[in-house]
């Protein structure tokens, strides 16, 4: 199976649009306080056209404390099976490698063929993403969303979410 992953970092507080067309790569966005981007995604690092899965075994957090499950009222862009692998990329590629990211940071993959990304916002501290805590607000978004709902999770002892949603949009689907 080809990947084709985007790794990016952007603004939160619902301020920034997944670009849809941005070329394979890690990207940053400068944010102020309020979560509004300053800049354009600055390309950090470029990566290859296909991607393997990690090698690195996932170290593994407790359970998400008192998770709170938001929904939108749309679907997935992308099927089901798309999606899933974004999401297994986004597990691999962002958060296996034990990587802590800065506070005020989106983080996403995209996978090539979905229209749907994972993400995981992190707004006051740095924090590290795991995959069992993706995993989990999969599962949490699934019960309350349905499978293929758009939705995210919030953690506020972690002041972090994990969500999905669609890219593109003409600029009025945001994340975080």
């Amino acid at each position: 199976m080809k990947l084709l992953p985007l790794l990016t970092a952007a603004a939160t507080a619902h301020a920034f649009t997944v670009p849809a067309n941005l070329p394979n790569g890690i990207y940053s966005v400068a944010i102020d306080a309020r979560g509004n981007a300053l800049s354009e995604p600055l390309l950090v690092r470029s990566l290859a056209p296909s991607s393997s899965p990690s090698r690195i075994t996932p170290r593994q957090a407790p359970a998400l404390p008192n998770p709170s499950t938001n929904c939108h009222d749309r679907q997935l862009a992308s099927t089901r099976a798309e999606y899933d692998v974004a999401l297994k990329a986004f597990n691999s590629v962002v958060c296996d490698p034990a990587t802590t990211y800065q506070a005020g940071a989106a983080i996403w993959i995209s996978v090539s063929n979905a229209k749907t990304v994972p993400y995981m916002c992190n707004y006051e501290q740095a924090n590290r993403c795991w995959t069992s805590e993706t995993n989990e607000a999969d599962a949490l978004m699934n019960k309350q969303c349905g499978n293929n709902g758009i939705g995210w999770v919030f953690v506020g002892a972690y002041k972090k979410a994990y969500g999905r949603e669609n890219v593109g949009q003409g600029g009025t689907v945001q994340i975080c």
